[in-house]
């Protein structure tokens, strides 16, 4: 099933401090490591046979450096940052380790551990409102691919929102089918 008119080819921002350090970034930012770096280089190498007229960024610093990196590899001309590309706003819990979060806000959890998404996060954005930017979003890059080629670089969570809408698989269970490694190619078809 063809999602989109032209290519469009997602990746996820390069591995970040916080990445390194198990800690909630959500709409707070942290700054690519060395091997985030590598890893945005890595990533315009994997890709430097499609042809690209622009790079649609999350506006978050991490999607947006690595954004950078990719484009002047590639030699593509523009990004555009979208809010609605951003990751989901996980309020109280960002900035916090897993551990943390989970002595602070153990009803988080199931009991089994597993974070419950649709929980109420303090100061957070809703499962709902997050899936529905993220439908905005898609619903963009179906207009844009009508004339243009698209990379889109994002997060992990708003990955997993866009398979779960695509591909009509609960939120909750994207995890049990893909997993978005920082800075790895996916076409979504």
């Amino acid at each position: 099933m063809q999602f989109f008119s032209k290519n469009v080819v997602f990746i996820r921002h390069g591995e970040t401090e916080w990445n390194v350090q198990n800690r909630t970034q959500g709409h707070l930012n942290s700054p690519l490591t060395q091997q985030g770096i590598s890893q945005a280089k890595e990533a315009a190498e994997k890709l430097k046979d499609y042809k690209f007229d622009i790079i649609l960024s999350s506006h978050l610093g991490r999607a947006f450096e690595t954004a950078k990196i990719v484009s002047e590899i590639l030699n593509i001309p523009e990004i555009i940052t979208d809010d609605c590309l951003s990751e989901r706003n996980l309020g109280a819990m960002q900035g916090n380790t897993l551990a943390e979060s989970k002595k602070k806000f153990p009803y988080l959890w199931d009991c089994n551990g597993k974070f419950i998404y649709n929980a109420n996060i303090p100061n957070g954005e809703s499962l709902e409102n997050f899936l529905m930017r993220v439908g905005k979003a898609i619903e963009n890059l179906k207009k844009v691919s009508e004339t243009k080629n698209i990379l889109v670089v994002t997060h992990d969570g708003v990955l997993s929102a866009m398979v779960s809408h695509l591909k009509n698989i609960e939120f909750s269970d994207v995890g049990k089918h893909y997993h978005f490694k920082n800075c790895d190619p996916v076409i979504l078809s």
